[in-house]
């Protein structure tokens, strides 16, 4: 009988033990907090990572509430409840840089390029060929243009719905573009799915997916003689057998 009572104080005090770390957890809680509110006052916002909306605009978004007025506040909301819905940014980090000051940090979203739908919307993907942003904002940023293919039922997140062929084509094509830095202005697709590189004073006619590599390489070699000139390239006949390249220039420099 006595082992019992033994037992049931030991569990008494035990508990006794845990709502008194539970309460001194609670007031430790409530001091801090009514620090936070009086000495945590918000008064210095700083903004980096975009320019595509204004530091009102930025702090407007993240500080949505009456109590963001307290940085304390504003900093753990964020931390758990981020935004990640504004266009254009991938997401927002809300940095503590001082008991009354915040850093919010813009991660923009990552864009090669853009489409215009026939309803004058733009399409953004990235250089996966993946839907990134749909706006009716257009953004002048230098972003390289497809021109001549349509995106059905086009979602964030999805592959440009342009067709197996032609995505595969865009996508090796860009990174091959990429890597030898010759990036085009705009990319045209005509009615046979061959494509025409767009620059800012000649065209280059690649044609099929044939022979991709060759036809870079070949063009990487001529690019330099044809620098400043107007016209068109056209590699698009280009093959192991047919290595003829011509540079047809526009009838106004030919004049």
């Amino acid at each position: 009988m006595s082992r019992r009572r033994k037992k049931r104080r030991g569990i008494g005090s035990f508990i006794l033990v845990l709502i008194e770390i539970i309460l001194a957890i609670v007031i430790l809680g409530m001091i801090f907090a009514a620090a936070a509110f009086y000495f945590c006052t918000l008064k210095d916002v700083t903004v980096e990572g975009t320019d595509l909306y204004t530091k009102e605009e930025v702090t407007g978004y993240i500080l949505d509430d009456k109590y963001s007025s307290n940085a304390m506040y504003a900093f753990f909301k964020n931390k758990i409840f981020p935004k990640s819905d504004a266009e254009f940014i991938e997401s927002f980090d809300v940095e503590l840089t001082g008991m009354n000051s915040l850093k919010i940090i813009c991660n923009e979203k990552t864009i090669l390029g853009y489409m215009v739908t026939e309803e004058g919307k733009y399409i953004y993907f990235d250089y996966d060929g993946i839907i990134v942003e749909i706006s009716d904002a257009f953004v002048d940023r230098g972003y390289m243009r497809v021109d001549g293919v349509e995106c059905q039922e086009p979602k964030i997140g999805e592959e440009l719905s342009i067709g197996e062929d032609q995505i595969g084509y865009l996508t090796a094509l860009i990174k091959i573009l990429q890597k030898n830095e010759l990036m085009p202005n705009v990319i045209s697709y005509d009615e046979r799915g061959r494509i025409t590189l767009g620059y800012d004073t000649y065209n280059i006619s690649l044609g099929s997916s044939v022979y991709l590599e060759e036809k870079i390489d070949r063009l990487l070699r001529i690019l330099p003689q044809i620098d400043g000139m107007y016209g068109t390239l056209h590699l698009e006949n280009y093959s192991s057998q047919n290595t003829d390249i011509v540079f047809e220039k526009e009838d106004s420099e030919e004049e």
